[in-house]
């Protein structure tokens, strides 16, 4: 069902239901199917489309998990497509020049689930969580956020000038994902910092020809081989 990627014992590994992100055991992503709206599985012609990622990986729910996790991804889908119609209407980037726009939704969801800090994780390396243009993370933490429970922080500049959002529970925090950031360590004793996430796709960059859709990121196949 995944990989591990170093076979390191309590290193990171991943599984289409749950992925360990360091070496310690401590901070996890949760894949979940995305259950909100805006992720069509056919075309017109009734065949499957073009879509990066799956909207059906993740790990696997209870009628009442479901009716939970339906509720909070229809909230956050009420609010998160709006907002970056209005950015992107106002982005002109040469990439998508010859795509007519039209009516209809400019997003889906490639990915989506849980992230979990427990107390104790160290701070992440700073990264991006891909190469790509059209990709917006999307965060929502299910409790208020403190700096000891490991807030995300982003990186402006050089070292010395960080930005960290203290967010407070169904606070919405969007970013693209080539931002450079990280999770912080959590050095609260007994609170771990679980918040949601989704990663919306810029729809018409799925028919650019030089858009390569980061396969390793949004595996489709359900067994999380990359191409």
């Amino acid at each position: 069902r995944g990989v591990d990627t170093n076979g390191i014992e309590d290193g990171p590994f991943r599984f289409a239901e749950i992925i360990c992100r360091d070496e310690g055991g401590l901070r996890y992503d949760v894949p979940l199917p995305w259950l909100g709206g805006g992720n069509d599985d056919t075309n017109d012609d009734n065949k499957t489309n073009d879509q990066v990622g799956s909207g059906r990986i993740g790990a696997p729910l209870t009628n009442m998990e479901a009716e939970g996790v339906t509720g909070l991804h229809e909230a956050m889908d009420e609010i998160v497509p709006h907002v970056l119609e209005a950015m992107w209407s106002r982005d002109q980037d040469d990439i998508i020049d010859d795509i007519a726009l039209n009516s209809d939704r400019n997003s889906y969801v490639a990915a989506s689930g849980y992230l979990i800090n427990k107390p104790g994780s160290k701070s992440q390396n700073w990264h991006k969580d891909g190469p790509d243009a059209g990709f917006i993370d999307c965060f929502v933490p299910l409790i208020d956020l403190n700096d000891e429970l490991g807030p995300t922080a982003f990186l402006l500049g050089d070292e010395e000038d960080e930005l960290v959002p203290m967010l407070n529970k169904g606070n919405i925090l969007l970013f693209d994902y080539r931002t450079i950031h990280r999770g912080q360590g959590n050095t609260s004793e007994d609170t771990t910092r679980t918040l949601a996430y989704a990663v919306y796709r810029r729809r018409e960059l799925d028919k650019a020809k030089n858009e390569s859709g980061d396969v390793h990121n949004f595996p489709a196949a359900l067994t999380l081989e990359y191409d």
